[in-house]
């Protein structure tokens, strides 16, 4: 997972949330009050539910996020993340434990990890198969 998350209140104005997002390099940032986590929104939820829209550059996040975001905690199981994943046509996923936002889990982080996997057990077969091998006497 990637962190730390940007986390905003529901009134911070979409101009800002939009600044977050280039100043952090990311696409989506989570809507808050207090712990829990109220929406999440995106690149594309700005692009279509404000800029299409003719929405102000002035109107709270609260209005256009994505309300009551699936979550995963730090100790789930990976497998429920592809889970969520295979279940819903999003890309992220907020990582909430009991003090609040922890992380962002995405696509991209699963798929990193299943390349680094896939690597790791490859390897030693490559180097069996390329290593000239010894007859013993």
């Amino acid at each position: 997972m990637s962190t730390p998350v940007v986390v905003v209140p529901p009134i911070t104005p979409v101009r800002d949330v939009a600044r977050h997002m280039d100043y952090s390099g990311i696409g989506c940032v989570v809507v808050s009050e207090g712990r829990g986590v109220t929406g999440v929104v995106t690149d594309r939820d700005l692009a279509l539910r404000v800029v299409a829209q003719g929405e102000d550059g002035d109107t709270p996040v609260g209005r256009v996020m994505s309300e009551h975001p699936v979550v995963v905690g730090p100790e789930d199981e990976v497998e429920v993340a592809f889970d969520v994943f295979r279940r819903h046509a999003f890309r992220r996923l907020p990582v909430v434990d009991d003090a609040g936002v922890v992380g962002m889990l995405t696509i991209d982080d699963l798929l990193l990890q299943m390349h680094q996997l896939t690597a790791d057990l490859i390897t030693p077969v490559v180097k069996e198969i390329s290593e000239p091998q010894r007859q013993s006497d």
